[in-house]
């Protein structure tokens, strides 16, 4: 691995954990770019300021909120990251009440390196698992033949 594919990783390692788990948003202009993009199922977000008003409302939705890197594979510009977040939904979110119910939720980031910072991110996530850990989705019952 290259020292420049080491310290693309160090980036986003570091901001998920002091950002994502420890809650300093302090540190997203040091991690973020000023016109970072970052795109999800649900929605897409221009601008290190819309990050910083994500990241704020995801803590207070869920203030006990960690993020761990389960691998990293990285290559080049790109590193992704295969995670799970821990968190009591203790705030309200899209409307829901909180429910003081404890979530887990895995997913994908891929992330794009640029001059040491994020630029542009594709995160993946497991949003309807959430939705149904919180009581707000019920899935239909699977019937399978023998």
């Amino acid at each position: 691995m290259s020292i420049k594919t080491a310290d693309n990783e160090a980036v986003v390692i570091r901001e998920i954990e002091e950002v994502w788990s420890g809650g300093d948003l302090g540190v997203i202009d040091d991690l973020v770019a000023e016109d970072v993009v970052y795109h999800t199922p649900m929605m897409d977000m221009d601008g290190r300021d819309e990050y910083r008003e994500m990241a704020e409302e995801v803590r207070k939705v869920f203030t006990d909120l960690e993020m761990n890197v389960e691998d990293v594979i990285s290559s080049d510009d790109k590193v992704v990251v295969r995670y799970t977040t821990r968190g009591t939904h203790s705030g309200e979110m899209m409307g829901i009440e909180p429910t003081d119910e404890e979530i887990e939720m895995t997913g994908i980031l891929i992330d794009r390196i640029e001059d040491g910072k994020i630029r542009e991110r594709y995160d993946n996530a497991d949003e309807l698992g959430m939705f149904v850990q919180l009581g707000v989705v019920e899935l239909p019952e699977m019937e399978y033949e023998e």
